[in-house]
């Protein structure tokens, strides 16, 4: 650590129950110091804060920490762009976060880094490149380690999309614990705290605390040594991650776009995986998903109680697309149903609460749901 780095420490605010200490920075000469140590980095663990953060939400603070592999590290800088204004720390003329951000070659560790992108390109002009994202690094590290990679179901309205993983379940998954949580947050009272000054040392410590569990899961996830092409697909990705929110003409609504925001898509096709991959579906299914499994296998084994899964299906027709609903028709048309139970699945009968359907081949209890069926006969 510079000599003129070690001096700010005494004068500027710290906040430091983690390893790391977390440096304040809304004077200029502290900025300027920190982006001299920053620029000797060429990874760094970055995050952002802000007003309902995105391309329209004020992003008010950036926190930064350059890292190496040798145990060498910079504080976490928890940068306020909100008091030292975007003029100064994103210059094109001075030394500043700018040609550190929008520099490929130079690392950004994030952890879903589409809305900082978003929100530092449409308010501050800020190209952000050269991130290595983790929420796409985890899932190279999942098929790594045998699973298949997440696919999402045609077939099914609510629950055919796999969901991409929240960092608290990333966490969870490296054993990661962490005193702060988002449940916790500052900004879950009022997300106007991020422009309140001064700065409360709680949301100093929050904002601060990102970036260090980000790096504490690059270092954990690195030592996994996946393979080349993973590793290259996770870069491929985060370049994705990078302009999806940013390039979009209209903004992302969390209300009208949450399929598109949660989505996890692929980094790999499953005939890309290598023939001793073991493939293990570790995804947790909806129900709706759950549902249409079963009645697949029933239809495709020729299981006794096929008809009960397939009048689900038929009877939840909100639940499933219409191409779900032909396809459980074309395989049910090969099942060697009884014509009182093809007519039924032909015609199916309205659900009506819980009444029961007088059939010996229709047993099944339904304790999850505790619908029943009307009877037509």
């Amino acid at each position: 650590m510079s000599e003129q780095i070690s001096n700010l420490l005494n004068r500027i605010h710290i906040v430091s129950e983690a390893t790391d200490s977390i440096i304040f920075v809304d004077s200029k000469d502290a900025f300027l110091a920190a982006i001299k140590e920053l620029s000797t980095y060429d990874r760094m663990a970055f995050d952002s804060e802000g007003v309902n953060l995105s391309r329209t939400g004020e992003c008010t603070i950036v926190t930064i920490q350059g890292f190496d592999g040798a145990k060498k590290e910079t504080p976490i800088y928890v940068i306020d762009v909100h008091v030292l204004g975007a003029d100064v720390v994103f210059s094109k003329e001075h030394p500043s976060l700018r040609p550190i951000l929008e520099n490929s070659n130079l690392t950004k560790v994030t952890f879903d880094c589409r809305t900082d992108s978003d929100a530092i390109f449409h308010q501050y002009g800020v190209s952000l490149a050269g991130t290595f994202d983790l929420q796409i690094f985890d899932q190279a590290v999942r098929i790594h380690n045998g699973e298949l990679p997440p696919q999402r179901n045609s077939y099914i309205c609510n629950g055919g999309i796999p969901f991409l993983p929240s960092m608290e379940k990333v966490l969870q998954r490296y054993s990661i614990e962490t005193s702060i949580q988002k449940s916790s947050a500052p900004h879950r009272q009022s997300a106007e705290i991020w422009k309140q000054r001064p700065l409360s040392s709680a949301s100093i410590e929050y904002a601060g605390n990102d970036v260090h569990i980000i790096k504490l899961l690059w270092c954990k996830m690195r030592s996994t040594n996946v393979s080349d092409i993973l590793m290259k697909r996770t870069v491929q990705h985060s370049r994705r991650y990078e302009s999806v929110f940013r390039d979009r003409c209209e903004k992302v609504s969390r209300y009208y776009d949450k399929d598109f925001i949660m989505e996890e898509h692929a980094i790999m096709a499953e005939n890309e995986l290598p023939p001793k991959h073991p493939k293990i579906n570790e995804t947790k299914l909806s129900h709706s998903m759950e549902k249409w499994n079963k009645a697949i296998a029933a239809l495709n084994l020729k299981l006794p109680n096929a008809y009960n899964d397939v009048m689900f299906i038929l009877q939840h027709d909100d639940w499933f697309t219409n191409s779900g609903m032909d396809e459980i028709r074309r395989l049910a048309a090969q099942y060697p149903f009884t014509s009182k139970q093809q007519y039924r699945i032909s015609n199916p009968p309205p659900l009506a609460g819980q009444d029961v359907y007088e059939d010996d081949y229709y047993e099944d209890d339904y304790e999850d749901d505790y619908y029943g069926y009307a009877n037509c006969s």
